[in-house]
């Protein structure tokens, strides 16, 4: 018997089967290269707008703004237009995705999958077909496909194969080097880059400052602790037609996010996750009366409203969250900077945090937190995992430990960053030369000058670390 998942993984291979039938455009010299983004946008999930956003400026200022066309898809337009401006176009589709997909793909030049987590099963095997079906219409449509700083982790066994075989042509510049050895071992082609939210700009400071005051009561002197929680057990999201039918008979939509997509739900995993929030409040509750700090709650996605209110509740805080749901990407950048330390389940508070040299202790659910703080050199010291035993205890000795040693963090944090952004840049120069290669005889602005001529313009913050640290 099929599940949802594979009659999920059918309906791709049809849509990427039939991409040669209806007429699709292809490039010609002397017009603009449409760019299509194939992402997770339009949610409120923090990072997957960010990095999205700082890519795009990348792009225009590596080939040229005037000689490329970009097109975004969207989950839903308004939440992702404060990053975007004309003539960046915003196309919304359905999570029921596969004529939305086949018809953006026909209408524009190459694609690049632009979501971190490109490959792997563990938030939903449903995110990973949709980019394997964008890879195998363009490979159906003889157009180039390029995963730009992408993720792979373990997949099921079939969206495995299937993405072996649909993402055949394209090529990956991986987030980090176990996720370039899954792509190897896939037999696909791709190197090492990073990250592409690096050179996001926070907000205004003082907006921040003033933010925190008003609305959680802090006297503007205490030191700033940020907690940013999740729900770490509600994944994978699968599809499913029998708990859609069961929940419109008892109108019970517990555990429904959104259409046939339902996360995952069990006594276990309920169990779990109070046992993580219970941790985490402990030992929050106990540093921040060691310590005299003052604690906010920052939901980096949508969903972490209500992780982040259950932390409130358990620490008798107001019940006031930095969430995406009110917050844009710059302004939560601004309240990550902001902050003395950081504890965070959360990659791209990791990031985001990082070009403000806060330093952070990670609570973990997968390899994206594992892999940058193994590079940054703070793995053993503080990185912990969502069903760590005795969480609190451990999560108290990590937070007196940075503490302790926290502008030494801080500042191997701010070493640690101009390489990434290098990287970025080198991302930016290949980016450049892939579609050069691709679409021979195209006319792109000059390249730039040196290499941060491949970044977004920097902001001031960036900039000082550079100038501390020049490469």
């Amino acid at each position: 018997m099929f599940d949802m998942d594979t009659i999920t993984a059918l309906g791709v291979v049809g849509a990427s089967s039939v991409a040669r039938l209806p007429s699709y455009e292809r490039y010609r010299p002397g017009e603009k290269l449409k760019i299509l983004l194939v992402g997770y946008n339009g949610k409120r999930n923090t990072g997957a707008d960010v990095r999205v956003a700082a890519m795009v400026e990348q792009f225009y200022r590596a080939l040229g703004r005037d000689r490329i066309q970009i097109g975004i898809l969207t989950l839903d337009v308004e939440n992702i237009r404060v990053y975007f401006q004309p003539p960046t176009e915003l196309i919304e589709f359905s999570s029921i995705f596969f004529k939305d997909l086949l018809e953006a793909c026909n209408r524009y030049h190459m694609a690049v999958l632009c979501e971190g987590s490109t490959l792997k099963s563990k938030f939903a095997n449903a995110l990973t077909l949709f980019f394997c079906e964008a890879a195998g219409v363009m490979k159906q449509q003889g157009k180039p496909c390029i995963a730009y700083g992408s993720e792979a982790g373990d997949m099921d066994a079939l969206v495995k194969k299937l993405a072996a075989w649909l993402c055949r042509d394209t090529y990956f510049i991986a987030r980090t080097e176990p996720s370039l050895e899954i792509i190897s071992q896939m037999g696909l082609r791709g190197h090492l880059g990073t990250d592409t939210a690096w050179p996001f700009p926070p907000g205004d400071p003082a907006w921040a400052r003033q933010e925190i005051q008003s609305k959680t009561g802090w006297d503007g002197s205490k030191p700033l602790v940020g907690i940013a929680v999740i729900n770490p057990f509600y994944w994978p999201v699968k599809p499913s037609l029998v708990r859609l039918a069961k929940a419109a008979a008892t109108r019970n939509w517990d555990h429904h996010y959104e259409k046939w997509y339902f996360f995952s739900a069990s006594e276990e995993r309920e169990r779990l996750y109070r046992s993580y929030i219970g941790g985490i409040a402990d030992a929050v509750e106990l540093f921040r009366r060691e310590r005299d700090v003052h604690v906010i709650p920052i939901g980096m996605e949508a969903l972490d409203l209500e992780p982040c209110t259950d932390l409130c509740k358990a620490l008798g805080l107001p019940e006031h969250v930095f969430s995406s749901r009110f917050y844009d990407g710059y302004q939560l950048c601004s309240v990550l900077h902001s902050l003395g330390m950081l504890v965070t389940s959360r990659y791209h508070a990791r990031v985001l945090s990082m070009t403000g040299s806060v330093p952070s202790v990670a609570v973990s659910m997968d390899e994206r937190l594992y892999n940058i703080f193994q590079e940054c050199g703070h793995l053993d010291d503080y990185y912990l995992s969502t069903d760590e035993p005795d969480l609190g205890r451990k999560l108290h000795a990590a937070l007196e430990k940075l503490w302790t040693d926290r502008e030494r963090v801080a500042g191997e944090i701010r070493a640690s960053v101009p390489r990434y952004l290098k990287l970025m840049a080198d991302m930016g120069e290949f980016f450049r030369e892939f579609v050069q290669d691709a679409f021979p005889g195209i006319e792109l602005a000059p390249p730039p000058a040196d290499w941060k001529g491949y970044l977004p313009e920097l902001h001031p913050g960036l900039q000082r670390i550079l100038d501390a640290h020049p490469l």
